[in-house]
């Protein structure tokens, strides 16, 4: 659907997977660039929210709200079990808490996903998903 308007789709697999890649987007940045309230109670979707979705997918990644509400704390105490993991577990898969699983990954890939950490300009997540639900609510967070 490209708008709570609309009528409801065929009950097809694409329509279905179209569907779970706009609640993923909603539930990774609350607010994602591409959903617009118009009013209460109707939403539409604009064109290239396929392509945000897809910046997040098949991959291994930390999570938006993750690393702006938590990891973004302390992330030395966050770099140093990444550390730990890398050097003391032999691993070649990951399973994500959410999104597809297992994820071909070992310690470099695992470490890899962590970048953020020592720079945080590192494997972002596109801006305009970012600053509109996301980014006010770690900002807040930040400043307690």
């Amino acid at each position: 659907k490209r708008s709570t308007d609309a009528p409801q789709p065929p009950d097809t697999f694409e329509n279905r997977v179209a569907g779970w890649k706009k609640m993923a987007l909603l539930v990774t940045y609350f607010f994602p660039e591409h959903e617009e309230l118009v009013r209460p109670g109707l939403v539409e979707w604009s064109d290239g929210w396929e392509e945000n979705f897809d910046a997040l997918a098949e991959r291994l990644l930390v999570p938006p709200v993750v690393r702006a509400t938590l990891y973004n704390q302390n992330p030395e105490r966050v770099k140093t079990y990444v550390d730990r993991v890398c050097k003391e577990w032999e691993f070649d898969k990951v399973v994500p808490a959410h999104w597809a699983g297992p994820v071909a990954a070992g310690p470099a890939e695992f470490e890899r996903a962590f970048r953020f950490l020592e720079d945080n300009s590192l494997d972002a997540f596109p801006e305009g998903d970012m600053k509109r639900g996301l980014k006010p609510i770690a900002d807040s967070v930040a400043r307690r």
